[in-house]
């Protein structure tokens, strides 16, 4: 069943009179923390809220000037103000990526021609930046314009890519059992053409990443998730407590992208207390640099973070009830934060100079405290899921 509400707030100053209680104000992440302690409060943890990512954020890049760990210390310069510094860190990211939008809706690949894929991870970050960027709304109506038609061929690819269109689709308030001409529901779960040799038995589409997606474009679209396809869950976890892309158990393969995506499939599908959940996290746990700089996709050595694992394992954290910003976690919002360049985009490495369009479209929702699925549909008039979620309209 799908799991209850987030509790919303329609401003920081809320958090006062929320259900973070006062002590919030004095546990978050300080940008000054004692040297070598990755700017890491030293105060007890702060109370489990998914909206502890954005005061953690604000806190790290507008209290004032960010003084980052020792280990990625970087000398200030004049050409580093801009006017970004002047606006949220989420309203920063998303007016970088609204500049990268084509005219009619689309963002572009790697390739630089329009791809539907990278479109729907767009529309999944413009829905998380509106409370921040007014203006995302705008963006997020001609991406799903652009979706509606351009969205069939690369659905029908597979389940997974079924399962990233019906996600965007729902965050423009759209059926994803109509859109674009396809039933999308269907489409994510019917059986592959060709099965994948050795593949994982029982799970949608080729891989366990597939599989978690359709697993969460479901609970976006208002469904039962059955027991059977939690089963190749159980089945697939490694020793270590991770999940390898291709569902392999062997020691190493695992990898923080894939678990987290599991974690939060389980998560949002009502098993979040499930004991897979606490042995997911322990691996994710594993994989946090120890220079506080975030975490990184594998085991190596030496860890080397990047923005996409980091903001999926900040994902995995909220959806599983976990406070991103505690010690444990390495401070994970202020680890993001150090990706982020003066122009508001994110880096994939903090070594990079330039900023990185798929890194902040993945960034943003976890800068904005939201796990997957980031919006939840209900039909016009359904009482029978959690209020809040978003009435969903089916093509004229």
């Amino acid at each position: 069943m799908p799991r209850a509400p987030r509790a919303e707030l329609t401003s920081i100053a809320d958090l006062s009179t929320s259900r973070l209680g006062t002590g919030f104000w004095n546990s978050v992440a300080s940008p000054w923390g004692k040297a070598g302690d990755a700017g890491v409060a030293p105060t007890a943890d702060p109370p489990r809220a998914p909206l502890i990512f954005i005061v953690s954020l604000i806190v790290a890049l507008h209290v004032g000037p960010f003084i980052p760990a020792p280990a990625l210390a970087q000398e200030a310069t004049p050409e580093a103000v801009s006017e970004s510094t002047a606006m949220s860190p989420i309203e920063a990211a998303s007016r970088w990526l609204r500049a990268q939008q084509d005219p009619g809706g689309g963002f572009p690949g790697f390739d630089g021609v329009l791809d539907p894929g990278v479109t729907t991870d767009a529309a999944m970050a413009l829905f998380a930046a509106q409370e921040s960027d007014p203006a995302a709304a705008a963006s997020l109506a001609a991406a799903i314009a652009y979706l509606e038609q351009n969205g069939a061929p690369y659905a029908q690819t597979g389940p997974g890519q079924a399962a990233k269109l019906a996600l965007a689709a729902v965050t423009g308030g759209r059926d994803p059992r109509d859109f674009g001409g396809l039933d999308l529901v269907a489409a994510m779960t019917a059986p592959l053409a060709t099965p994948v040799p050795d593949g994982v038995a029982g799970i949608y589409g080729d891989d366990l990443y597939d599989h978690a997606l359709v697993l969460i474009a479901l609970v976006a679209a208002g469904e039962t998730i059955p027991e059977t396809a939690i089963d190749p869950l159980r089945a697939s976890q490694g020793p270590d407590g991770g999940w390898a892309f291709d569902g392999s158990t062997a020691p190493g393969s695992a990898d923080s992208n894939t678990t987290a995506l599991v974690v939060q499939a389980l998560a949002a599908s009502g098993h979040g207390d499930d004991p897979m959940v606490e042995r997911g996290l322990a691996f994710l746990a594993s994989l946090s640099a120890p220079d506080g700089s975030g975490f990184a996709y594998g085991p190596s050595d030496p860890l080397v973070a990047d923005a996409n694992s980091t903001a999926l394992v900040a994902q995995a954290l909220i959806a599983a009830g976990e406070n991103p910003a505690a010690r444990e976690w390495g401070n994970a919002p202020l680890a993001l934060a150090r990706f982020q360049t003066p122009d508001g985009g994110l880096r994939y490495l903090v070594s990079d100079e330039e900023p990185n369009l798929l890194a902040t479209l993945q960034a943003i929702p976890a800068m904005a405290g939201l796990p997957l699925p980031v919006a939840t549909g209900c039909a016009a008039g359904d009482d029978t899921l959690p209020a809040g979620c978003l009435p969903l309209a089916r093509a004229a």
